[in-house]
């Protein structure tokens, strides 16, 4: 994959657009639009998909298994951004995914449509309530159950991409987009990025590059003798252990009760 990317400017856009600070980085986060995300383990990582957290070695998501969906799930973006932080670090990951990281713009205006290329999406899930009942469905219960076993569950509800600019013509083409996951069947997830105002397909998820995300803690409760997912809560770094009262993020408590 070919990823051809400006180094001058910064533009933000979140639900409107307005001029933030750049882009900051550390070993382990990469920080956009004041939200820090993940770097360590992005390389493999996929919307959307349940894992386990780990704290060791160099993965910091373990990727276990996509729920099987009945319904579309819409995911918007939320930002995209171009600089030279965020160039360099989606050039990393890029390199770490053994893809083909080539034929970079050194320089260029910020008018005109090459303005756009090298962009960095953010897509974000907001159809909480949606997912949570899709993550309950009696085909998903066998891989939620395996998911209770471990201490840290987790699952990637945001994630920033760079695409090559051949789809990120088509994306800037399209206007807002959102990025909608489905499977066509048991056990083939398709990523599709569509166009909101016709949902027409401009991109698919495997166009890009994922080289940050974040990732959301389940919540989960026993309704009827059963444990089962309540809710999730965005997991950023830091002390923040937010379930909501009457949820807990221990599922092996709530099963012995």
């Amino acid at each position: 994959m070919k990823i051809r990317l400006l180094m001058s400017g910064i533009a933000i856009c979140i639900g409107g657009c307005g001029t933030v600070p750049d882009v900051t980085e550390s070993s382990s986060y990469l920080e956009i639009a004041g939200v820090e995300m993940r770097k360590t383990g992005s390389t493999g990582t996929a919307l959307l998909w349940a894992g386990v957290k780990r704290n060791e070695g160099r993965n910091g998501f373990d990727p276990k298994f996509l729920p099987l969906l009945d319904m579309e799930i819409d995911v918007p973006k939320v930002t995209e951004a171009f600089n030279q932080q965020t160039r360099e670090a989606a050039l990393q990951a890029a390199a770490a995914a053994n893809a083909r990281a080539a034929d970079i713009d050194t320089g260029g205006s910020m008018s005109g449509s090459s303005s756009t290329m090298g962009t960095f999406h953010v897509f974000r899930l907001f159809s909480v309530d949606d997912f949570v009942s899709q993550l309950n469905l009696e085909k998903n219960r066998r891989s939620i159950e395996g998911l209770m076993r471990y201490k840290d569950p987790r699952i990637i509800t945001s994630i920033a991409t760079v695409f090559s600019r051949s789809s990120e013509a088509k994306i800037n083409a399209s206007g807002n987009v959102s990025l909608k996951v489905k499977n066509t069947q048991a056990g083939n997830p398709e990523f599709s990025i569509k166009a909101s105002s016709s949902d027409q397909t401009v991109a698919r998820l495997s166009d890009g590059t994922v080289f940050a995300y974040e990732y959301s803690r389940i919540c989960w409760e026993k309704v009827g003798g059963i444990v089962r997912v309540a809710t999730l809560e965005v997991d950023r770094p830091g002390p923040d252990d937010n379930c909501p009262d009457g949820t807990t993020d221990n599922a092996k408590k709530l099963a012995r009760r």
